[in-house]
């Protein structure tokens, strides 16, 4: 039986960066990779791009940044670890020390022996509770043959529509690559009343779903599938708990991913509630000489403290260093997650770090919410483009929860910094007091978050905002539209008592409202709104309120 003092199950992001790290740390150790694909350290986030045709080759999905493939030489020569592709671990023995090893091109079955053994196998796709046929046009979307599948079908003229199961990032990312570059007509459902339900909060994915219809793509909510019937070997007919039908070519299965912990738990190690691998801070199981990374593991909220999981390429790596760090006698520890997110949705981008308001409140965290909306640089700069942030922070201690971005400017930048502020536990002032990289070509002199935490302040002195994902249509109070005339045309929306003063004239005639009588502020993004509760608090009015982020996030409650 041949041994290595360390194997590892998996040769994707956890598996390679743990082994590669593991190489360059101690170079005498022996170290054996098993992947069951053919491919190697592929970047799986990047297959909806290469199925809607923006990368060219899957291949440059295994490349490095120099244009080598990243394949079994690849890793012997420039990494110094032996990586087996095609072979698949189908047990694990903790007694003796030693995993069974099937190959896929042969059949054969061996047992392979080890020191240290590190579990990076990743998830697999959720099914859903009905019966779904086998067939070549009703795919998954989580490994290279799914997007290889779909981009031969694309390429040759196979697929003339297609429905997309589940409103999640996976699923919004191949809504676009069908319908942009392939001009596929493309219908998406999703379960929940909104898209992106575990990343934002519904009001900020209101955004995300218009932009999806401006780019022809159907939207259903708060809709599933009930049943899938194959037409013939090139079509599929489809039928929708609101009873519609649809036939159509291609069907992605996009609701989600559980973590592949089947070898774990065979073994005896220990599950979380979440059905990942159960590790400590050093990526330790139950058994300490085995180690698990990746989307095979449950995590822990760094804000909350509950187990979570987030199978993310980017946690995965950082898993992999971890576990090799302590394999080698070092005292890094992985400090749990925060939930950084970022998808691209057409011309919209959409990321959030940390907690909703929605999962704050199901945390039992005091949290209040403030939004707004701005350009990512100033107004005269050619290129500038408008953000909408909402931030979540706990009203009592004013510490910083979370932050949810939408538009079609630069929102990483925010959401990358404020993580970093979620890191170090930095609260309101904090954002007050950061010096952030100002000129023109890059941002405002005063940042978003810098803004963002003068709102979430002034609520204190009462300067209420509403949410933006209200009904405005109804109810027994004045809309106040403080936008300039041209805007006002420009963009006409049904709501009852309206009635339109520019800021600017909002002094002198602000004695034609009447102080008795509900007032909700209405701008194009907000402040405006902002500065016109302060004169009408310095006139005197009291039941004053105004929208978060303005029309860019309310347009939809009020069109």
């Amino acid at each position: 039986m041949e041994k290595s003092d360390v194997v590892i199950i998996g040769g994707v992001a956890c598996g390679c960066k743990a082994a590669a790290t593991l190489a360059r740390r101690k170079p005498e150790l022996e170290i054996t990779v098993f992947q069951k694909e053919k491919e190697l350290s592929y970047a799986a986030c990047g297959m909806p791009y290469f199925a809607s045709g923006d990368v060219e080759s899957f291949q440059a999905l295994t490349e490095t940044s120099y244009n080598v493939v990243r394949d079994v030489g690849y890793f012997k020569n420039s990494k110094g670890f032996i990586a087996v592709t095609e072979s698949e671990v189908i047990e694990i023995n903790r007694d003796e020390k030693k995993v069974k090893v099937k190959n896929l091109k042969t059949g054969d079955s061996y047992d392979h022996g080890y020191d240290k053994l590190v579990i990076a196998t990743g998830a697999t796709p959720k099914k859903l509770p009905i019966d779904i046929p086998k067939s070549d046009r009703i795919m998954p979307f989580t490994r290279p043959d799914d997007a290889k599948n779909f981009r031969k079908l694309a390429q040759t003229g196979g697929v003339g529509n297609a429905l997309v199961v589940g409103g999640g990032f996976i699923g919004c990312e191949v809504a676009e690559a069908a319908a942009s570059l392939w001009g596929i007509e493309t219908t998406l459902v999703e379960m929940e009343p909104q898209l992106l339900p575990y990343a934002l909060d519904e009001d900020m994915a209101i955004p995300v779903g218009k932009e999806m219809e401006a780019n022809d793509v159907k939207v259903h909510l708060s809709t599933a599938v009930t049943k899938f019937e194959l037409v013939d070997e090139d079509k599929v007919r489809v039928t929708l708990s609101n009873d519609e039908e649809l036939e159509v070519d291609y069907v992605f299965l996009c609701v989600g991913v559980t973590p592949a912990s089947h070898l774990a738990e065979a073994a005896g190690l220990e599950i979380g509630e979440n059905g990942g691998v159960k590790v400590n801070e050093y990526m330790q199981t139950s058994d300490p000489d085995i180690y698990a990374g990746g989307d095979v593991v449950e995590s822990i909220h760094q804000i909350t403290g509950n187990p979570i999981y987030l199978p993310l390429g980017s946690i995965a790596n950082r898993h992999g260093r971890i576990i090799a760090e302590h394999i080698v006698a070092g005292e890094d520890r992985f400090p749990g997650v925060l939930g950084a997110f970022m998808v691209k949705v057409f011309d919209l981008n959409v990321g959030s770090v940390g907690l909703s308001q929605q999962a704050a409140d199901e945390a039992q965290i005091n949290a209040n919410s403030v939004w707004a909306s701005f350009v990512d640089k100033p107004d005269y700069y050619p290129e500038s483009q408008s953000i909408s942030l909402k931030m979540v922070f706990n009203p009592e201690d004013h510490s910083l929860l979370g932050i949810q971005g939408v538009g079609k400017g630069d929102i990483v930048r925010r959401i990358d910094v404020f993580s970093a502020f979620l890191q170090n536990k930095c609260k309101i002032d904090d954002l007050l007091n950061f010096e952030h990289g100002y000129a023109p070509p890059y941002a405002e002199a005063l940042d978003p978050l810098y803004h963002l935490g003068t709102i979430a302040k002034s609520l204190e002195n009462g300067f209420e905002q509403d949410s933006p994902g209200d009904d405005y249509s109804e109810g027994d109070f004045i809309l106040l539209d403080v936008r300039e005339p041209d805007e006002v045309e420009a963009l006409p929306f049904k709501a009852k008592n309206i009635v339109h003063i520019p800021l600017n004239d909002l002094e002198e005639e602000a004695d034609k409202l009447d102080k008795s009588r509900e007032i909700v502020i209405l701008c194009h993004r907000g402040m405006r709104s902002y500065q016109a509760s302060h004169i009408l608090k310095a006139a005197g009015f009291e039941k004053i309120s105004y929208i978060g982020g303005g029309t860019t996030l309310a347009v939809k409650s009020l069109a």
